[in-house]
């Protein structure tokens, strides 16, 4: 099969990856430990980058942070996506109700998506922003997005790499089990997977059809997060329950999902 990837591009777009993981400007040097490019050529992209408004530069510190013509592009795709949308008001509820923050995710090439995210009142925040980006197999959303997703991208998963971030971050195999656990249970939760002392939970959102289109969860430090485990699941489920129900989705805990990964 012919292959069309302008690397060029690709490197681009490499670089805007690391600047909206990162909660701080970052310099060009910084930039090219990140994704693996020599100084010339993050300088010529960069660049590039700022003319077309994609990055800005500080220009007292010299570093670079997202520019505000992808912003404006953001906001335009984002406005499109009616769910980002219509499931603010549901997370602003689950997080206040339960102090912990609450993500929207959806899945992405290679890794897990956040498109929405809401603070809880307490001061330490865990997994970043909207536009930041989680591994699949390190995560309950994404465990997730692999359990009631097209079976291409769970098979993609465990054929790449697959980095250890802590204790208890799943190998294929374990991976792989973790997937058939979520799907008979609909919802997953883990500790240790990303980060050490840190526990989450997701549950599928569903379209009408019965297709995985995000996953909604919550985080928090496992010392407290674990003892309330039946009560969060059921206000995330109850969350889930009024995103779908606004935008006429079937809801996951409640009726059955599909399950377009297992076999027929």
């Amino acid at each position: 099969m012919p292959r069309y990837e302008v690397e060029g591009v690709q490197k681009a777009v490499g670089l805007l990856r690391a600047l909206a993981k990162s909660d701080q400007p970052l310099g060009a040097s910084d930039l090219g430990r990140q994704v693996g490019l020599g100084r010339s050529t993050v300088f010529r992209l960069l660049y590039t980058l700022q003319l077309e408004g994609m990055v800005r530069q500080d220009e007292s510190t010299k570093k670079y942070r997202l520019g505000p013509d992808l912003a404006a592009l953001g906001r335009a795709a984002s406005d499109d996506f009616d769910l980002r949308r219509e499931a603010r008001p549901a997370m602003e509820r689950l997080a206040a109700a339960v102090n912990l923050p609450v993500f929207l995710n959806v899945p992405g090439a290679s890794e897990v998506i956040c498109i929405e995210h809401v603070a809880s009142l307490s001061t330490v925040e865990l997994y970043g922003r909207a536009g930041s980006t989680l591994p699949y197999h390190a995560c309950p959303s994404g465990y997730v997005l692999l359990a009631f997703g097209p079976s291409e991208r769970l098979e993609q998963v465990l054929e790449g790499p697959m980095p250890r971030y802590a204790s208890r971050t799943p190998d294929a195999d374990t991976l792989r089990q973790r997937v058939l656990d979520v799907r008979q249970a609909g919802i997953a939760h883990a500790s240790d997977d990303l980060d050490e002392g840190v526990s989450s939970l997701a549950v599928p959102v569903l379209d009408i059809h019965g297709n995985t289109i995000a996953s909604l969860g919550l985080a928090g430090f496992s010392v407290n997060f674990d003892a309330r485990v039946d009560e969060l699941s059921r206000g995330l489920r109850t969350a889930a329950s009024q995103v779908s129900e606004h935008n006429h989705l079937a809801v996951p805990g409640l009726a059955r999902p599909t399950n377009p990964g297992d076999p027929t």
